[in-house]
């Protein structure tokens, strides 16, 4: 009975030990900074940019017809004269553009958000694929990014040696700026 137990608490001593003794490798890595060099960054903006204009083509159109039945309202309120139904008529078609407008803006901006994820994916798969690598080779448990999705800071201290940014910027075949670079990657 006694060896019984004893074996029973030696094997939950080294179960709840055995764990501890693994060695937990935490890097981290500036991702945004990363994204921010990357020539395939730069040329989705590129592409983003020369994009927009034409998303944004209907939105324009129906702004400038709205401007000039709204400059037609105002000349036909100035006049004294002025058919009370006609004003309602173009207020009414005024409120009816303005509501076009904004659903025409919210289309135009969720094809830019789409367009942009989708050219946004291969690049976070490669920079994911390098991240993955780098992990490998080097032992870490964990790569953390150094900042969240607004820009404030994750990590508020940590050794310098396990700043992954220029490693995974290297591997990635991006040359880095001499100001950005720390001497000990």
């Amino acid at each position: 009975m006694r060896l019984t137990k004893f074996v029973v608490t030696t094997w939950m001593v080294l179960g709840i030990l055995g764990p501890l003794n693994a060695q937990v490798k935490i890097g981290y890595a500036n991702i945004n900074a990363i994204l921010a060099l990357m020539p395939e960054t730069q040329e989705m903006n590129k592409q983003l940019q020369e994009l927009e204009p034409k998303v944004y083509e209907k939105v324009q159109i129906k702004q400038n017809y709205a401007q000039t039945k709204y400059q037609e309202y105002l000349e036909l309120s100035e006049d004294p004269n002025a058919n009370q139904e006609q004003l309602k008529a173009l207020e009414a078609e005024l409120q009816r553009l303005q509501g076009e407008i904004q659903q025409e803006q919210s289309k135009a901006q969720q094809q830019m958000a789409i367009k942009q994820q989708e050219l946004m994916e291969p690049i976070t798969e490669k920079i994911q694929a390098s991240i993955k690598k780098i992990a490998e080779a080097g032992g870490y448990t964990y790569i953390l990014n150094t900042v969240d999705g607004s820009g404030a800071s994750i990590i508020l201290h940590a050794p310098e040696e396990h700043n992954l940014t220029e490693k995974i910027l290297n591997d990635l075949g991006v040359e880095i700026p001499e100001e950005l670079k720390t001497s000990s990657n």
